[in-house]
């Protein structure tokens, strides 16, 4: 049995995880990463909208409006540094009637509370003007949004992770951790059966929608401070043709999700998502065709000409959710010795989005407490 001795371990090889492991290297320590797959991002981190968020729809204080906000302009400075493809495409925020209209100043309100800047509201005719295709009543516009190659953002997060020391190992089931002598004991399985063990003085836990498995699996934390881990499957189907839509168009937001919004890639194509229905199976990444008359359903409130023929099955991912309660009142959170009283442990659970976003600021608030 291999043993193997370092300061930090980060568990999860996701956009978040890449980003901590790779500030904490910054910093000068030694760290390993720890994923179960054969290659980085493979789970909700590859499998999302690439969405550059504003920080718009989150409670005041909430980790999530904070690292929003702050993640944003982080990530566009990091972009611009190291050409990240990007676009900002500025996003509307469409409503269906006037009723609509008041849920719209709502978002409003509670964005500038949160720090988001430079938004205005737009009639009828304002959104005809930039988007002659969109149908509402009017909307909000965001300049702050846009959307990012989440992959080669997470290959630069790597590569500057390992040009500053650290070390990744693939196919790496955490099975045991146990704490001897106030050192993490971590036991770890390959795809061949071959068990090591990792000594470590941090032990940072994000891995995801695997984030309340992996923490069970510490002996010695306390059931009380593990959330349930709840599986959102969101579907995304591709639009195959050409529109001449320059903005990122969002409904109202839905009670689970955002609903399910027209997102531009880096190449200008078109796809729309994500729905949200609550799974059990975190490996089904099937694309229902029977999902399309219920998109075309949402779709058609503002874009009226797309009809079932024009969709194709693009992928689906997971989020993970550690409360079924209405949207806006589900957080991040990142649990330290403050919470359940063990040293030099940080596990985050809930890492949902705009966990892209908010990565750098997430990575900057966990390095700060390594």
């Amino acid at each position: 049995m291999d043993k193997f001795i370092t300061n930090t371990v980060v568990i999860g090889a996701g956009v978040v995880g890449l980003a901590i492991a790779k500030e904490i290297c910054l910093n000068n320590k030694e760290v390993l990463v720890l994923e179960k797959e054969g290659k980085v991002g493979q789970i909700t981190s590859s499998r999302n909208s690439g969405v550059i968020h504003a920080g718009m729809y989150y409670q005041s204080n909430s980790l999530k409006a904070k690292f929003c906000v702050e993640g944003n302009q982080l990530l566009y400075a990091y972009a611009k540094k190291f050409n990240i493809p990007f676009i900002n495409t500025k996003k509307i925020i469409v409503a269906n009637d006037e009723s609509q209209m008041d849920d719209v100043l709502e978002i409003k309100n509670q964005a500038e509370l949160n720090g988001v800047e430079k938004l205005e509201i737009l009639d009828e005719k304002q959104v005809n003007e930039v988007e002659p295709l969109i149908k509402s009543f009017g909307g909000l516009l965001v300049p702050s949004t846009g959307v990012i190659d989440q992959h080669s953002l997470m290959q630069s997060y790597l590569g500057e992770f390992e040009n500053n020391g650290g070390m990744i190992s693939y196919n790496s089931n955490v099975k045991k951790i146990s704490i001897v002598n106030h050192k993490f004991e971590i036991e770890v399985m390959d795809n061949e059966n071959i068990i090591t063990i990792i000594n470590c003085d941090h032990l940072i836990n994000a891995s995801g929608i695997f984030a309340s498995d992996v923490a069970n699996t510490i002996e010695g934390l306390d059931k009380k401070y593990i959330p349930n881990t709840y599986l959102a499957k969101g579907n995304y189907f591709s639009l195959n043709k050409k529109l001449p839509i320059s903005h990122l168009i969002y409904p109202v937001p839905e009670k689970i999700s955002l609903g399910i919004h027209l997102t531009l890639e880096i190449d200008q194509s078109i796809k729309f998502g994500p729905d949200a229905e609550w799974v059990d199976d975190p490996y089904d990444y099937s694309v229902n065709e029977n999902l399309k008359s219920k998109f075309i359903k949402s779709i058609n409130k503002y874009l009226p000409d797309i009809t079932e023929d024009m969709l194709s099955p693009a992928y689906a991912g997971l989020r993970p959710i550690t409360s079924k309660e209405d949207r806006v009142k589900r957080d991040f959170t990142i649990s330290t010795v403050e919470n359940h009283q063990i040293e030099n442990l940080i596990n985050l659970y809930g890492i949902e989005s705009p966990g892209l976003t908010s990565s750098l600021a997430i990575a900057k608030y966990v390095a700060e407490r390594v």
